[in-house]
């Protein structure tokens, strides 16, 4: 025989499962109980001389017909003695339900459901006093017919066990569903005591030899308390018509059991000293506590099963989705679309359209509520015990990054949720992984958030080697002076990569470097007001002039050629000739070199040019060698020309190679050509037509107005 405990188990489970087969299973037990319980006291045959003894007193003699007390078969026996009979009680269970003190009753034997089981725990939760239990309680003592009126799962079997529970010193008596009452006055006026008679369900019990207004009459004059259920749109339905069935609710005392409880009721709940108290206050809903113990945990099991992810892979998603926002901070129902744009954080799986899974998501399961629970208001959320439930597991995976993202731009962008309850939520989900150094998440998360915590991420982002993140502390650290601190991080993103933050470190080189050359150059440093000319060139041509001259006022020469070039470039042609003669005399090969190009361009000054080229070439000036091979070949001494561009062009010089080839090409040698161009293409060379800052020769005249330097093709 199995445990007791087993049993319950056993029980509970069936009750939870398949309602309907555990009240077949009730209705079984009690006519079993009935049958034990029954007396069989059977004497036959024989002749007895002696005394029979009967323990007691017999009430009756019966032959076989149905009758109150003690039934005897004496078929065949002879008693020349007084007779006395001594009852033996067969079976050894316990006596029915509908014979016990209301005290001894369970909560289960009334259709109170069991919630998940939990070891050490009763099966269901102790009764939380309603609103409604003491109108109920006075109803009661008045007798007659009383009515709970309550939807399913609103609490009316709990309700109603506490209720009998007041009426101390009575006995219950609970029919099944569809018994024939019509004998149950005459049971009950056999019986000792008060009863109360429950029956649950009021409707299976009206029609054909259920309660009509006679019985419930005689059950009145014998003091029976009547105590049922109905669904109120029932209830108003019947009350309204003048069927038999009908008029027996219509004389029914009524007492309301709302599904979504008080706010009274809801401190009761929570001051509940139970485990699973506080989770039902949090998370129980409009649908009310009832409901989240009867059901919570059946669709929660339903949500999580192998099957419906075959069968709904979607809707289990968009499950998890709405399950997930409160874990987010998000406790209030959202606009389904933006449900929508959160459950596509957790991917598309299979054949299910949203819209089929949002279907099949919403549709009622064990008679109470989907899994999501849909407002009047284009709003969705899911169903509150679906969330406690996750929030107790342990199995349950982190909710994903974007999952985050998306609710946080929501809500900058308007939606209806609390962005700083979305906030802190985040914080403490993702501060293990912000420990762990993950900078890609630290710096998603810090662009969302403003402040000393920005600041803190972006921070510690950087100095884990996310390149943004590198750039952008810097560019904080520049702006409160620290460019040491800035360069640090820019130089270390580059070295692993970043061509933004290379670019970034020498544009803030390059600031310090001008810095720090104006104030050399302010106090006297020629070379520094050089190299500060050089740097404003590409920005200012008056300013680079204004350093030129400084840096030659103080003794820097070298700056003479580089002002030549800055007037050449503004149309001062007699000016830049100036500076380039001034730097000549000071022995710059450069000078000589740009002074050529100027001559031979400008005057075509073929003769001075050449000389200032060999000057240039001698003091040793690399470009003047390619130069002066060029000039060579454009005033006639071709093969000097050309040897001297092979004699660039084995020093490397890729822009001499260059010009060899078209010149080549250009005397029909198109196979040596071609070799001088890849020549050319394998040392680099430049397509020196684009701008007069950078062309110095072309074929006789020149077209537009080169700049000294180099030798166009």
């Amino acid at each position: 025989m199995r445990d007791p405990e087993t049993l319950r188990a056993h029980v509970r489970a069936l009750q939870t499962q398949s309602p309907e087969h555990y009240q077949d299973l009730v209705a079984k037990v009690r006519r079993l109980h009935r049958a034990r319980a029954e007396v069989a006291n059977t004497i036959t045959g024989g002749t007895f001389q002696g005394p029979v003894i009967q323990a007691g007193t017999i009430d009756s003699v019966s032959t076989g017909d149905r009758h109150t007390g003690d039934r005897f078969d004496f078929g065949g026996a002879t008693f020349n003695g007084p007779v006395t009979v001594k009852q033996e009680a067969q079976g050894d269970g316990p006596p029915p339900a509908e014979g016990r003190p209301v005290g001894d009753v369970e909560p289960w034997e009334f259709g109170v459901h069991a919630t998940r089981p939990i070891p050490g725990l009763a099966d269901v939760p102790p009764y939380v006093p309603r609103d409604c239990d003491e109108a109920l309680w006075a109803e009661l003592k008045n007798g007659g017919l009383v009515l709970i009126l309550g939807e399913r799962y609103a609490g009316k079997s709990y309700t109603a066990w506490q209720g009998v529970r007041s009426l101390k010193g009575h006995r219950l008596y609970a029919p099944d569903r569809g018994e024939d009452l019509r004998e149950l006055p005459t049971e009950l006026k056999g019986e000792p005591g008060t009863y109360v008679v429950w029956l649950d369900e009021l409707t299976d019990h009206l029609g054909e030899g259920g309660l009509n207004l006679k019985l419930l009459g005689k059950l009145g004059g014998l003091g029976a308390v009547v105590l049922a259920t109905m669904r109120p749109d029932e209830y108003y339905r019947r009350r309204a018509r003048t069927a038999p069935a009908d008029r027996v609710v219509a004389r029914a005392r009524t007492v309301l059991l709302p599904r979504e409880w008080s706010e009274a009721e809801l401190r009761r709940l929570a001051e509940l000293d139970d485990p699973r108290a506080y989770p039902a206050y949090m998370w129980s809903g409009r649908e009310g506590p009832a409901s989240y113990f009867a059901i919570g945990h059946l669709l929660f099991d339903e949500w999580r099963r192998e099957g419906t992810r075959s069968a709904h892979p979607l809707g289990q998603l968009l499950v998890r989705a709405a399950v997930e926002l409160p874990r987010c901070g998000v406790q209030a129902a959202v606009p389904v679309e933006l449900l929508r744009r959160v459950q596509e954080q957790y991917g598309t799986e299979g054949h299910e359209s949203f819209e089929d899974a949002f279907e099949w998501a919403t549709t009622p399961m064990f008679g109470a509520s989907g899994m999501l629970v849909q407002g009047t208001d284009g709003t969705c959320r899911a169903y509150g015990a679906l969330v406690a439930e996750a929030l107790r597991a342990e199995d349950l995976e982190p909710v994903p990054d974007g999952v985050w993202w998306t609710l946080l731009d929501e809500a900058e962008a308007g939606a209806p949720i609390d962005r700083e309850a979305v906030l802190d939520a985040a914080r403490a989900a993702l501060q293990p992984r912000f420990e762990a150094g993950d900078a890609d998440l630290m710096f998603a998360f810090a662009g969302r958030v403003g402040g000393e915590t920005h600041r803190e991420l972006i921070r510690r982002a950087a100095e884990a080697g996310h390149e943004a993140a590198a750039e952008e502390w810097a560019a904080h650290l520049v702006s409160i002076g620290d460019e040491t601190g800035a360069l640090r991080h820019l130089e270390a993103a580059a070295e692993c990569g970043s061509a933004r933050a290379a670019r970034e470190a020498g544009l803030l080189h390059r600031a310090r470097s001008e810095r720090w050359l104006r104030a050399a150059a302010e106090k006297g440093d020629g070379h520094a007001a050089y190299e500060l000319g050089n740097m404003q060139s590409a920005v200012s041509s008056v300013e680079a002039l204004r350093w030129y001259m400084t840096a030659i006022e103080a003794g820097y020469d070298r700056a003479a050629v580089r002002l030549g070039r800055e007037l050449y470039n503004m149309g001062d042609k007699q000016a830049a000739e100036s500076w380039f003669r001034y730097g000549v005399a000071q022995g710059d090969p450069l000078a000589m070199n740009d002074l050529a190009a100027l001559l031979y361009i400008e005057d075509n000054n073929a003769e001075e040019a050449e000389q200032m080229l060999r000057a240039a070439m001698a003091a040793g000036q690399p470009d003047a060698l390619r130069n002066l091979g060029r000039l060579l070949i454009n005033t006639g001494s071709v093969d000097e020309g050309e040897s001297m561009l092979r004699r660039a062009t084995k020093r490397g010089d890729g822009q001499a190679a260059h010009w060899l080839g078209i010149h080549l090409k250009q005397k029909g040698r198109g196979r040596a050509a071609e070799q001088w161009l890849s020549r050319a293409d394998e040392l680099g060379h430049l397509d020196l037509h684009r701008s007069r800052m950078t062309v110095f020769l072309t074929e006789g005249t020149a077209s537009a107005d080169p700049a000294p330097g180099t030798v166009d093709e």
